[in-house]
C-alpha cells in the first residue's frame, strides 16, 4: 500500500477503517463513521444512518461474491488536510477475480471529522465501484 500523505489522522482512520473491513468487525467499523454520513455515487447523493449502512455490509459481500469478486484491498490513498476540522482521504483498492482475469479497480473517498477523537467520516464518495 503506498501512503502519499503525511497526515497522522488520515493513517489511523485508514488503519482502522481497513482492519474493521478485514475482520469483519462491525463495531470497529460502525466507529469510522458519523451517526448520520452523505454517501455518494454516479446516481445522487444521499444521507445514510450508520445503522442502516452497517445492516447492509454483508449484502454488499454477497453481491461481490455473487459477481465473482472476492474481497478488496487498499493499494494506496492520498490525503488532503483541508483545514484544523477536516482532511478528504482519496483511496484506490484492488479486488481479485475469482475466476482469474484482471483483477477490479476501485476507487473512493472519505471527508473525515478530526473532533476530539479518533477520525469519524461525515461523507463517503463511491467514484468506481462494481
Amino acid at each position: 500500500m503506498t501512503d502519499a500523505s503525511g497526515s497522522p489522522t488520515a493513517r489511523q482512520f485508514i488503519d482502522r477503517f481497513t482492519r474493521a473491513s478485514a475482520d469483519d468487525d462491525h463495531a470497529l467499523l460502525g466507529g469510522c463513521f458519523a451517526d448520520v454520513f452523505l454517501a455518494g455515487d454516479a446516481d445522487g447523493v444521499r444521507p445514510v444512518p450508520r445503522d442502516l449502512f452497517l445492516a447492509a455490509v454483508p449484502q454488499r459481500r454477497k453481491a461481490f461474491a455473487d459477481a465473482g469478486v472476492g474481497q478488496s484491498s487498499l493499494t494506496s490513498y492520498t490525503a488532503s488536510e483541508l483545514d484544523d476540522h477536516y482532511v478528504l482521504i482519496r483511496t484506490e483498492w484492488t479486488a481479485p477475480r475469482l475466476n482469474g482475469g484482471d483483477p477490479v479497480e476501485l476507487s473512493s473517498s472519505f471527508l473525515v471529522y478530526r473532533g476530539t477523537g479518533p477520525g469519524i467520516a461525515v461523507a463517503y464518495l463511491n467514484h468506481r465501484g462494481l
